[in-house]
Parts: structure tokens; C-alpha cells; sequence
């Protein structure tokens, strides 16, 4: 791994780590305190401990090195290449796959496939590199990989200030009238840490705007805009409006939500279930600056064939 900045802190009143890991989000805790544990970063140009209680304003820098984590190996996996250059590579995610090496899922994963195919990947993090941010294993679509640590950071600091612009398109249970905007703290589900939900205390500020496309009686297409990225926030979110994705069985979308619904529904809903077996939720497109040209590019990924599968069979039905 190789590690350097040069910032200057401005936030109070929050320790050292805590404030590295909201300016480095995709660089996991441990690995910063390792950095940090090193001699290589200096807080006002002495060596600090991760617990240090910063007051706002001082100078914070860094430079370290080390090698990549030799437990995560190239491994031949196809990938849909959208877009590449000497900075950063666009990959349209297919469903299934995991984004990096983890508890359960040590292989075969993105980072797997992008060691194989890339000779050059930011090494912010080593037991991600490349990876600026992720995608749950269901989840389809656009993201974005950076090939040095200078992209990497740049591509960070965006998403740390909510300058990326993402939108994803989902298939929900229920009837969506209306636009609208949900903001909640996230956080830990107090009765199972597998699960996220809205909490009073302690969570992390999480933003959706929402969009129905079209309605499929019981089911809406629609378009979701995330301002903030906490994990699971989407799904979170629309089960908490009562309009869980379909086959999202962590978050209430599985076929017992039929139950909801009159039973005219079941053979329609029953046809989609049997074209879509995950969480219909597709990273459709995001918008970034690109880290060395300085200028705003959009890039989309084609609805997967079992969403439009899904689709085609509701359009259908009302024919």
C-alpha cells in the first residue's frame, strides 16, 4: 500500500482515526490505524496515537508504504469494461458478484477479477485496491474503479462531499404516487448486526430521493437517487416506506409481502419471481469529475437482462 496526503483538520472535538476514516471512507479502520501506529503520519509534525482527540485546524500528514495483501490473488473473472483510461476503469457489475475479499468471501471477487485484468490499481487500501467505493453483492451496475492513488483520493474526496451524482433503478412492492425525499440516521439493527435500519441515536445521516417511473399494479419501477452512501441505504429506505425492492429478503421484498396484496396478483407476481431471483436493484448511472481531466462524465449501465425480463413480463400483463 502506498499512503500520502496532506490536509489540514477541520473538524473539533473528534479522535484522529474516527476523523481519517470520514476523509477516507473506502480505507478500512484497522488499516488506517496501522498507518497511523507508523512513524510515516504526524500531526502538527509529531507522531500520534489514533485515540488523539483533535481540536480543528492542525496539520495532518502522511507517507506511508507497504505491499499489497499477498492473500488476494489475480483470478480470471469477466467483467463488462464501460470505460478505461490511465486514471480510473468503469465496470458494469453483474449481480452475484462480490466487490472485495471478506468474511465468507475470500475469492472470486471484483478485486480477484481487477488484480487479473489491470496491471496498475490504487493501492490505498491494500485489501481493496482500486475500489473508491462498493456495491452489495445483488446489486448490479455502474462502478467505478481508480488505477492510481492519486485518482483514488480525488475520486474519495467527491464522494465524502456528496459531489458524485448516482442513480439507481429498482422494482418495488406497492403503488409510488409521488416524488419525494427520506432522510434518517442509519445504523446498526440492535436485534441483528446483518441488518441496517433508522435509528435515533448514533447513526449516520442518510439521504434518498426517489422517482416512480411507471406503475405495475402491485409493484412501481423507479428511480432512486442516493445523496449519501451508507450501506444498505437504499433498501433500508424503501422498507421503511413500505415499499421493500422485490427479493430483497433481508429488507421485507420476498414473496411473503404477496400477503399485502389481493390474490388476483399471485400468478403476475409469481411470473416475475420466477425471471428475477435477487434484489432488483441496478446501479443505473453515475456522474464524477474525472480525477485528471477535471471534467464532469456520466456513465450508464444497461438495464441486466433478468430486471428487463421482469419488466417485459408487466408490460405484458397490462396489454
Amino acid at each position: 500500500m502506498e499512503l500520502r496526503f496532506n490536509i489540514q483538520c477541520d473538524k473539533s472535538r473528534v479522535r484522529l482515526d474516527q476523523y481519517l476514516v470520514s476523509v477516507f471512507p473506502d480505507i478500512s479502520r484497522s488499516k488506517l490505524q496501522t498507518v497511523i501506529k507508523s512513524d510515516a503520519l504526524k500531526v502538527n509534525g509529531i507522531s500520534a496515537k489514533p485515540n488523539l482527540m483533535l481540536s480543528g485546524g492542525e496539520h495532518i500528514t502522511c507517507d506511508f508504504q507497504s505491499t499489497i495483501d499477498e492473500d488476494v490473488i489475480p483470478q480470471k473473472i469477466d467483467l463488462e469494461i464501460l470505460y478505461e483510461d490511465d486514471d480510473m476503469v468503469v465496470v458494469n457489475k453483474q449481480a452475484g458478484l462480490v466487490v472485495h475479499p471478506g468474511s465468507g468471501n475470500w475469492d472470486n471477487t471484483l478485486v480477484n477479477g481487477l488484480l487479473y485484468h489491470f496491471k496498475n490499481l490504487s493501492n490505498a487500501d491494500s485489501d481493496r485496491p482500486g475500489i473508491v467505493h462498493r456495491l452489495d453483492k445483488d446489486t448490479s451496475g455502474v462502478i467505478i474503479i481508480a488505477k492510481t492513488d492519486y485518482a483514488h483520493h480525488y475520486l474519495s474526496q467527491q464522494f465524502q462531499k456528496r459531489e458524485i451524482r448516482k442513480e439507481y433503478k429498482a422494482l418495488v412492492w406497492g403503488i409510488v404516487k409521488d416524488a419525494d425525499r427520506i432522510e434518517s440516521k442509519l445504523g446498526r439493527n440492535p436485534r441483528s448486526r446483518q441488518l441496517f435500519s433508522s435509528v435515533i441515536t448514533n447513526g449516520r445521516t442518510a439521504v434518498t430521493r426517489y422517482e416512480p417511473i411507471k406503475v405495475y399494479p402491485p409493484l412501481t419501477w423507479i428511480s432512486l437517487y442516493p445523496e449519501t452512501g451508507r450501506t444498505h441505504q437504499l433498501r433500508v429506505h424503501m422498507k421503511e416506506i413500505s415499499h421493500p425492492i422485490i427479493q430483497d429478503h433481508l429488507y421485507g421484498g420476498d414473496f411473503g409481502k404477496m400477503k399485502s396484496f389481493h390474490e388476483k396478483h399471485t400468478r403476475l407476481i409469481k411470473s416475475v419471481f420466477k425471471v428475477i431471483s435477487r434484489a432488483a436493484l441496478h446501479a443505473y448511472s453515475i456522474e464524477i469529475e474525472h480525477p485528471r481531466q477535471k471534467k464532469r462524465m456520466t456513465f450508464t449501465a444497461e438495464i441486466p437482462v433478468d430486471i428487463k425480463s421482469a419488466l417485459e413480463i408487466l408490460e405484458n400483463d397490462e396489454q
